[in-house]
């Protein structure tokens, strides 16, 4: 019987986690496709703005956010959406309100300084809607994973992803700064209507929690565990984004623009270790059997690392020969791109980790690795950036992401006592269930 249910559990993992790989494959290819129509038409400066919104508002996002989209998997996985949607629903409400309260005090503190200089009040605006949409439609798309709705979940995501391709040939016909942002956000609130909806609708039966969880769950409960998970996030965004705040603030707009072209192309070898991270959490954190925990950790691990490996090095080959032919106002982003792409790698193993860590019950097991990462940010920026200017920001920043998954392995090891060979070299019965899925 157990075995049975072993089969039923890694099938439905694998589906999951194929249907969201396959979505956010079909999502790049559309971002490649905007990317060769925008990129052609559109000048850094306008981009520039665009990013502008894009980096502040998910700042306030991230950084106010209390990470509560990762304690909303955790319970709902395991309490139940009947038991924690009052609890989400308080939490979510107070932390717009912090986000708009604090994030308008900051772009009127800042509306002069270097990072704004000559931006207009509207894009300010922008920004704290942005950062508001944003968080509200991390917690749903939260939901939605804690329930293991996968299918929803990646419909939400297709479907953003096609308006956002829409958007960007209407941009490619007509170059605005302020389309561009608006739509952007016009795209979101659209997709927290779809999200609740999704939510809502159930095709069979509600699952019922376990006998020992079925209780309601209180804000206080949720809060401990988002601020457990928070302190971890909050570096991981600090770490991955010191160097744009750096590039926009130090070398103008139009400089970000180029950067954030790099550091999107680098994010592309991200698409299976972000698949596989959404979709195993919720999974463990309903798994009682600590054994089985790990054997599913440890698979994923490995095969998420060895795809992104190759894939890192595709698209560097790819991106010198053909940036500078097809995008020639952006050839800047090769070089920056060449220092970044070692730490895509490395960075793909603390996905993974993380994520199993934190349905472990024990999310601050994650500020280690994230704290160690961002002082060695900050002291490879001071020693790097005077020397090689924007090629230096992304060689701290590859530096620390490498650093962050490197020190996330020995964490991890420590805490499930494994060996750390078995993060690296695949057995026999490893072996045995990827063939098994390649075969299906």
């Amino acid at each position: 019987m157990k075995e049975k249910k072993d089969r039923k559990i890694r099938s439905s993992i694998v589906r999951d986690s194929l249907d969201t790989f396959g979505t956010n494959v079909f999502g790049s290819l559309l971002g490649l496709i905007a990317s060769l129509l925008v990129l052609n038409r559109v000048q850094p400066a306008v981009k520039g703005l665009y990013n502008t919104v894009q980096l502040w508002g998910g700042g306030f996002s991230s950084l106010l956010g209390l990470s509560v989209n990762a304690a909303i998997i955790y319970f709902v996985s395991r309490y139940k959406i009947q038991n924690t949607k009052r609890a989400v629903r308080r939490l979510t409400l107070w932390i717009s309100a912090a986000i708009v309260v604090v994030g308008a005090l900051c772009m009127f503190l800042l509306r002069d300084s270097s990072f704004f200089a000559g931006t207009p009040v509207s894009y300010l605006v922008a920004i704290v809607i942005y950062g508001v949409s944003s968080m509200v439609l991390n917690n749903c798309i939260a939901i939605l994973r804690g329930e293991n709705k996968f299918r929803s979940y990646n419909m939400v995501v297709l479907i953003q992803r096609i308006l956002v391709f829409a958007l960007a040939m209407a941009i490619f016909l007509h170059p605005s700064a302020a389309v561009w942002v608006w739509a952007t956000i016009l795209i979101s609130l659209l997709m927290i209507l779809l999200s609740l909806y999704s939510i809502r609708r159930w095709s069979g039966p509600m699952p019922v929690p376990a006998p020992e969880d079925d209780f309601p769950v209180h804000t206080g409960s949720l809060v401990r565990y988002s601020l457990k998970a928070h302190v971890s996030n909050v570096m991981t965004y600090i770490n991955q984004n010191f160097g744009s705040y750096i590039v926009q603030g130090s070398y103008g707009q139009s400089n970000f623009a180029v950067y954030n072209v790099a550091y999107t192309m680098m994010q592309q070898v991200w698409i299976l270790p972000d698949a596989v991270s959404q979709v195993i959490m919720s999974r463990l954190a309903s798994m009682k059997e600590q054994s089985d925990k790990l054997r599913l950790t440890l698979i994923s691990c490995k095969i998420v690392t060895y795809i992104t490996m190759v894939s890192a090095l595709l698209l560097v080959a790819v991106a010198n020969v053909l940036v500078p032919v097809i995008f020639p106002m952006y050839r800047g982003a090769v070089e920056p791109l060449c220092y970044l792409i070692i730490g895509s790698v490395f960075i793909s193993y603390a996905k993974v980790l993380n994520n199993s860590i934190s349905a472990y019950g024990r999310p601050e097991l994650n500020i280690i690795p994230t704290a160690l990462a961002i002082v060695a940010n900050l002291v490879f920026s001071l020693l790097l950036i005077p020397r090689m200017q924007i090629n230096g920001v992304a060689l701290a920043t590859s530096i620390t992401l490498t650093l962050q998954g490197l020190s996330s392995i020995v964490i991890f090891c420590k805490f499930t006592k494994t060996p750390f060979y078995r993060l690296l070299i695949p057995s026999k019965e490893e072996i045995s269930i990827v063939q098994k899925i390649i075969k299906r």
